[in-house]
């Protein structure tokens, strides 16, 4: 049996509370989903696409269910505002090429980091990619994953390697969604047995098994422009054939829709540009009404409407209140926080920015009112009056959404039965032609990708 390694010099065992300022900042702001089942115990390497900086090992960690160790490119660990925290999280340094002044003979201390960690039994999480960036789709990976797995297999300690696909419905903006997507563990018993005989060519066949998990875990679209397009298009399709809201049936719909859309973009850009088209016309029509996509289909029967008025009655009375007066006391540090976004050098950074900013200015407007609350009534009020802002600001936020959304469904009611029953025909007979129109392409795409493959 090979000796177990010894951890190099400066690496430092991760630390809860770091991860629970993480965690909580991540649940502030985004709505976070997890898809798959519990990660396996003993030394495990999870692999994940790399969309939003800094945000991105949040996010993992926050929906992993165990304690994960990072790789973090190195000049975070030095020449960064956040350097201490990067070092108490656990995180390893990584010595890329691209970095300036960066010895990239020191990844011998990294590769002995991660064999340490994984003798263990620990968790290690990298991103294969190389780089964070916004660009919507997977990037070729690189090949120190396989490395480590392979490795660490030849040393005695087999490694599980989960894939993770990141899917954020909006990088940048707040309370929108993100997904984690746990996969199955990936099998490559059959090639760690080669590994001796051929290094080069089993690496490469395990970075390229690990590349084709990972697409399928996420949804590759273009952020700004294409994943607005697709997911339109789901609802649109969802709402036509009755589809399951399902998060995991939702993704693989979209995953498919944005697939469809590339390949269509390739063989027929006309007839991409002509669906594209036809779609936002009907979703400018829903708006003149002020409907969203399942409205169409309400049937709403009397008895209904008079609990959910007194049901939502009641409760506009007690969330009503709140969720104003979080709107009007934090009105100045919210759109501060929005500015700040702006300064981000590229959209994968802006998050991260709004995260951070936003978390100082808030807690700053939440400190100069409590200090002013203090200095006016007593030391007793100013400690009260912070722990009531800290309360307001997160049920408030809650209070907010939820009454947000039982307007939007108060507004739906009344714009429906002022709409004609034949505008409303009109529309679902609309929508219907298209879901027809996307099964044809679909059908076509595969049709022909068939008849390429003989």
């Amino acid at each position: 049996m090979t000796p177990a390694p010894t951890a190099p010099a400066g690496t430092t065992s991760p630390r809860s509370w770091v991860w629970g300022i993480a965690s909580l900042a991540v649940y502030a702001y985004y709505r976070v989903e997890r898809i798959g089942g519990p990660l396996p115990d003993g030394p495990l390497l999870l692999v994940a696409n790399h969309p939003n900086t800094l945000i991105d090992p949040a996010v993992i960690q926050t929906a992993a269910g165990r304690c994960v160790r990072f790789l973090a490119k190195s000049t975070l660990f030095a020449r960064h505002p956040f350097s201490p925290l990067i070092r108490r999280s656990g995180a390893i340094p990584v010595y890329r090429k691209k970095d300036p002044g960066v010895d990239t003979s020191r990844n011998v201390e990294m590769f002995s980091a991660v064999a340490v960690s994984l003798a263990a039994g620990e968790a290690i999480c990298l991103f294969p990619e190389g780089t964070s960036h916004a660009r919507g789709r997977l990037e070729p990976l690189r090949t120190g994953a396989a490395r480590m797995a392979l490795n660490s297999y030849a040393a005695g300690h087999p490694v599980s390697i989960v894939p993770v696909g990141l899917n954020f419905d909006d990088l940048a903006r707040f309370r929108s969604r993100v997904t984690a997507v746990f996969g199955r563990r990936l099998d490559y018993a059959d090639l760690a047995a080669g590994f001796a005989e051929d290094e080069a060519t089993v690496i490469r066949a395990l970075t390229a098994r690990i590349e084709l998990r990972l697409k399928h875990l996420m949804v590759e679209a273009e952020p700004r422009h294409d994943l607005p397009v697709v997911e339109r298009i789901d609802r649109l399709y969802a709402a036509a054939r009755g589809a399951s809201r399902d998060t995991r049936e939702r993704l693989v719909r979209r995953r498919l829709i944005a697939a469809g859309m590339a390949e269509l973009r390739r063989r027929d850009p006309a007839r991409l540009a002509e669906i594209v088209a036809q779609v936002e016309e009907y979703r400018a029509s829903l708006a003149r009404f002020n409907l969203r996509e399942r409205d169409l289909d309400q049937r709403i029967p009397i008895g209904e409407v008079i609990r959910f008025t007194l049901r939502e009655g009641l409760l506009a009375v007690l969330l009503g209140p709140m969720a104003i007066a979080t709107a009007v006391v934090f009105a100045v540090p919210y759109r501060l926080t929005a500015r700040i976004g702006r300064w981000a050098p590229n959209l994968e950074s802006r998050a991260l920015y709004q995260v951070i900013g936003g978390g100082l200015i808030h807690s700053a407007w939440i400190a100069a009112m409590a200090t002013s609350a203090g200095t006016l009534a007593g030391t007793a009020t100013g400690i009260a009056t912070g722990l009531a802002l800290v309360a307001l600001a997160v049920l408030g936020t809650l209070a907010f959404e939820r009454e947000s959304a039982v307007w939007r469904t108060v507004r739906a009611f009344f714009a429906l039965r002022k709409m004609p029953l034949r505008t409303r025909s009109a529309l679902r007979r609309r929508r219907r032609a298209l879901a027809d129109a996307l099964d044809e392409v679909h059908a076509w795409i595969e049709s022909d990708t068939a008849n390429q493959g003989h």
